[in-house]
């Protein structure tokens, strides 16, 4: 329990009751019962799940490369499969990964699904296999520009 009183215990109660009170009512019993279950849900987390050092100050830049990214990609998406014939040749691809095995592997993969047009496969190893909507699309270098940037956001060293 005295992992839940650190900077990183605080910042996740804290997270906790702030979904609380955004999802509830705000009464006084309510507010009582968000922080005795935000407390219990943020040990839990802790116990669960290691704190991470996160840099603030890479944040932005990550979040603007990944929603232009996302853009530029759902554009591309639409237009390989809008025209006559689609212009696709799907596949997989297998990426060398700078990102290190484990959560921080887990987190990167979970974000990279969410550009259209690839989507990482589960996998153990030193390489993250990706299928992609197209074979010949600079995939290999956008993921390695992504790992890079992901890298200075989770404060975790570079892997191989």
């Amino acid at each position: 329990m005295g992992k839940l009183f650190s900077a990183h215990g605080a910042a996740r109660w804290l997270s906790f009751f702030a979904g609380w009170v955004i999802l509830g009512r705000i009464g006084a019993i309510d507010l009582a019962a968000g922080l005795v279950i935000s407390a219990l849900a943020a040990a839990l987390s802790l116990h669960l799940l290691p704190p991470v050092r996160l840099n603030p100050w890479a944040m932005p830049a990550y979040a603007a490369r990944f929603f232009a990214g996302s853009l530029r990609a759902g554009w591309d998406v639409a237009w390989r499969v809008a025209a006559r014939p689609p212009q696709v040749n799907p596949g997989v691809l297998v990426v060398p990964c700078a990102v290190p095995q484990g959560l921080a592997r887990d987190a990167f993969r979970a974000l990279a699904s969410l550009q259209p047009g690839t989507l990482p496969l589960p996998g153990r190893g030193p390489d993250l296999r990706v299928h992609c909507l197209d074979m010949d699309a600079p995939v290999v270098a956008a993921l390695d520009a992504d790992a890079s940037a992901f890298l200075a956001v989770v404060d975790a060293p570079h892997h191989g």
